[in-house]
């Protein structure tokens, strides 16, 4: 996970009349109101709030008198989850058939001191994670942010302007970062487009590559008969993919390539058996990977993929797709036994002909 930190800090001095903050007897709060400036989001709106800091009964400490020094604890009107959504709500339009983006808190912290001329020097530290909602939270951006004031003992609307303004930047921010993303970035993909090739080579080294016009010859049989076996002849065959997503308009674009080989430094034949017959079953050994990787393809093509699910189910199905092979692979070699079955050998070379020919 890369995480993204913005950091911004808003500095002001107002001494003017109380507004969005209110003291009482016991502990003063904080009232945020929605500012004159509102913002429409185009790519996202605004799910939900959290409230994770680990102490989430205060947001900090001020200065409610000049006979004493000692500071008193200062609370967010409605808690924090709630007095941030008010703001919110009252600031960032609302357009649910965009991307529904949870908003956590991750610091809120407002601390003074005192200053010179009986004013009090206060700074407001802010933190916000924004996560994408989906069938799990995805990490978009963190930002850090906050501001520092000078105000006059008794006045406390300077600390709900900073705070407000701390916020309203920590959301416009995100709404400029989120347009400029959309188009590019995978986390917020808004669908995929598929597409399956077969590997284009049919050779490279150890590997042949299936092609049906490359069929297998003995020369392709390059290891030393395993000692003590009573077969003819053994073959390594198997199938891989490959794909490197982008996103391209705002959707992942995946071309996936898919390979079915068999490994020339893994097979082997005895040379007194190397016949026609004896090459044709391990031939069809390597025809049955393809058909199982055929049907793999069929499947993928078959799913509603989304930008959040696509590697992980298709990696599932690989994984079943390889058990299938290996199943399909003992089933034959087990009615076969291994070829010295001719009978069966002509059923088998039946219906693999047919398999093959449903995906030519």
């Amino acid at each position: 996970m890369v995480k993204i930190i913005i950091k911004g800090v808003l500095s002001l001095v107002l001494l003017g009349c109380v507004v969005g903050a209110q003291a009482q007897d016991t502990s003063p709060y904080l009232v945020l109101k929605p500012g004159d400036q509102r913002i429409r989001p185009t790519e996202f709106f605004v799910f939900e709030v959290q409230d994770i800091r680990a102490i989430q009964a205060n947001i900090g400490e001020i200065f409610t008198s000049s006979r004493s020094p000692k500071k008193e604890p200062l609370k967010l009107k409605g808690g924090v989850a709630v007095g941030v959504k008010d703001f919110i709500s009252g600031t960032v339009s609302t357009d649910r058939s965009k991307r529904p983006v949870v908003i956590q808190v991750q610091k809120m912290n407002v601390q003074e001191k005192q200053g010179a001329e009986g004013r009090v020097k206060g700074q407001i530290d802010l933190t916000l994670r924004f996560m994408l909602k989906g069938d799990s939270l995805v990490h978009l951006l963190d930002y850090e942010g906050g501001a520092r004031y000078t105000r006059s003992l008794g006045r406390y609307g300077v600390i709900g302007d900073a705070m407000q303004q701390s916020l309203g930047n920590g959301l416009t921010y995100f709404n400029e970062w989120i347009n400029q993303q959309a188009p590019r970035n995978i986390k917020l993909a808004k669908g995929v487009k598929l597409e399956i090739k077969d590997y284009p080579l049919k050779e490279r080294g150890d590997t042949v590559f299936y092609h049906s016009e490359r069929k297998l010859d003995w020369d392709d049989f390059k290891a030393r008969p395993h000692f003590g076996s009573d077969y003819a002849a053994s073959i390594f065959t198997s199938f891989a993919w490959e794909g490197d997503p982008v996103v391209e308009d705002g959707d992942v674009k995946l071309v996936l390539v898919v390979k079915v080989f068999m490994l020339k430094s893994s097979s082997w034949a005895r040379s007194s058996r190397k016949d026609g017959y004896g090459l044709n079953h391990e031939q069809r050994h390597f025809d049955i990977t393809k058909i199982v990787v055929e049907r793999f393809k069929e499947k993928i093509r078959a799913m509603s993929l989304t930008p959040q699910d696509y590697d992980g189910r298709i990696g599932y199905l690989y994984i079943e797709t390889y058990r299938e092979m290996n199943t399909l692979q003992e089933a034959y070699d087990d009615e076969t036994d291994h070829g010295r079955n001719s009978e069966a050998q002509e059923k088998w070379n039946d219906y693999i002909d047919q398999e093959l020919a449903k995906y030519q």
